[in-house]
Formats: structure tokens, sequence, C-alpha cells
């Protein structure tokens, strides 16, 4: 099977169009869906995409099976993996302390290791540091920063 970008040189403006409007609508339902963001080079050769190109659009584009195929990718298929232990720790931790008092949190906090800068904060980008800084409380706010020298 050939790539894509190699047909769409010989396709029209408007086959162009459709392409880069299917990559779009896949990326947006995937990161919806997963929470996750795939590379579009992952997207563009996709099966889905292929055929609703070639058609002209005449083929529905077909995201249910874009994502199938997205989600059975090594590479997204250990993201995802990732995400669900994340989303599952972090389940746990909110069981855990939901009828704590104050004191009895930061005691959990500190005996889970969780009042310490987390090990994969310095691969985090400013724009992902804001987003934990709105969540904070204002003290929170301040400690953070000042910890991950945003300050």
């Amino acid at each position: 099977m050939s790539d894509i970008n190699e047909l769409l040189q010989h396709l029209s403006d408007g086959d162009r169009a459709h392409h880069l409007e299917a990559i779009g609508l896949i990326f947006d339902a995937f990161t919806e869906l997963t929470t996750i963001e795939v590379d579009p080079t992952l997207i563009e050769n996709l099966s889905a995409v292929r055929e609703h190109v070639l058609s002209g659009g005449q083929i529905a584009l077909d995201i249910e099976a874009a994502t199938t195929e997205l989600k059975a990718d090594p590479s997204i298929s250990a993201k995802l993996i990732a995400a669900e232990v994340e989303a599952a720790e972090i389940n746990k931790i909110q069981t855990d302390t939901a009828s704590m008092s104050r004191q009895e949190r930061m005691n959990y906090a500190r005996e889970h290791g969780l009042d310490r800068p987390r090990s994969d904060s310095s691969n985090m980008t400013l724009s992902e540091h804001l987003s934990v800084l709105s969540s904070l409380s204002p003290m929170q706010r301040i400690a953070y920063a000042r910890r991950h020298g945003i300050s």
C-alpha cells in the first residue's frame, strides 16, 4: 500500500481538503475519546481516511473504525494503558482520602510519597504545568510554582 501523500499529489484540491478534514475529525474524536493526542501522520494513512479521500468524499468517514485501528497501533496502545493506570491510581487516591480529615490526608500523602514532586514533571510543558496550577488552591499554586521553577 502506497503512502497517501504520494497519491494526493495526483488528486484534486477537493480531495486534499477531504484528507485534511478527515485527519482533523479523527484526531478530535480520538482525543475526546481517550484524552491522548495522536501524531497526525499516524492518522493520514488509516484505511478509513484512504477510502474517504479516494472516493472523493462519497464514502462516509468511518471514525469508529479509524479509532479502533489507532488503538491497535503499539505506540498508542502503550499510551492508553499508561493513561488507564494513572486514572486508576488517581481514583484510588480519591476514594481512599474522600472521608479523611485534612491532617489524615496530609499523613496519607506523606506515607504514599505524594508530597514530593512527580518524577514525570520534568517532562511537562509550561501549558501542562499551568493546567495543574489551575486546579490548585492559591497556597498550593505558590508552592507548586516554586517547586517547579515557574514563579
